[in-house]
């Protein structure tokens, strides 16, 4: 993919993180972003104890590498190179699988029903493009006017049995997920952004009824209200950006 995009980054308007606390006592997603750098990123742990702290390894191993690595062609490829994607998509490719092998080492050191896996939707903007990385059960939704479409699916169980099923709890069982196999290839989404675009990353434990109150929203200001006040029995995470 060519790499002739517009350097200086499309403004971002708001970047707003929420969690939802369900019946599940250990919460298991964790996200966390620099919008300065254009980082965006947001795991699912499974696992107990071990899936938060493996949703924690995944999130910060990807920004620690794209914050002290990108830029530099020399040092963000030292794995793969896809021809078929941006230099933003190698790096995040890159970033991921970095990831994957410091998850891999913590289970290492763990009894196998002690170890922890997750899912993780990370996000690169470079410019105008976006390039996002999914391993696992996330799920990203770009709103663009009053249209809205889903650009990152689950790689879960029940999307592969019923690929015409919105949501259920195979949605919960990732095809492929971060620190249980050192083979990894995540599939990378890129999107040119423009001005007006809103993107909604959202975990596992995001459902359809949620999802439709969010889209009716034009700003995040009532969804913490909104969030505080729904019941649910999975822990779930948004991460809301605005341009």
């Amino acid at each position: 993919m060519s790499d002739s995009w517009e350097k200086a980054r499309i403004p971002l308007r708001f970047a707003e993180g929420f969690q939802l606390q369900g019946e599940t006592l250990v919460q298991e997603d964790y996200f966390d972003m620099n919008p300065e750098r254009g980082i965006f990123l947001l795991a699912d742990g499974f696992g107990g104890g071990a899936g938060r702290e493996a949703a924690q390894i995944a999130v910060k191993s990807v920004k620690q590498f794209l914050e002290q690595e990108a830029g530099d062609l020399d040092a963000t490829l030292p794995f793969e190179l896809r021809p078929y994607y941006s230099l933003a998509g190698n790096v995040l490719f890159n970033a991921v699988s970095f990831a994957n092998y410091k998850l891999m080492e913590f289970n290492r050191k763990r009894a196998f029903m002690d170890s922890g896996g997750a899912s993780l939707l990370a996000g690169y903007l470079e410019g105008r493009l976006f390039s996002f990385a999914q391993v696992g059960v996330n799920r990203l939704h770009l709103k663009r006017g009053a249209q809205v479409k889903e650009v990152v699916s689950p790689k879960s169980l029940s999307r592969l049995v019923n690929p015409m099923e919105d949501e259920g709890e195979g949605d919960q069982i990732p095809l492929m997920s971060f620190g249980t196999a050192k083979s990894l290839e995540p599939e990378i989404t890129e999107i040119e952004i423009r001005p007006g675009d809103q993107l909604f990353l959202l975990s596992s434990g995001v459902k359809k009824s949620l999802i439709d109150v969010v889209f009716t929203l034009n700003s995040p200001d009532r969804l913490s209200q909104i969030i505080d006040t729904a019941t649910a029995k999975s822990n779930a995470s948004i991460l809301w950006l605005g341009f």
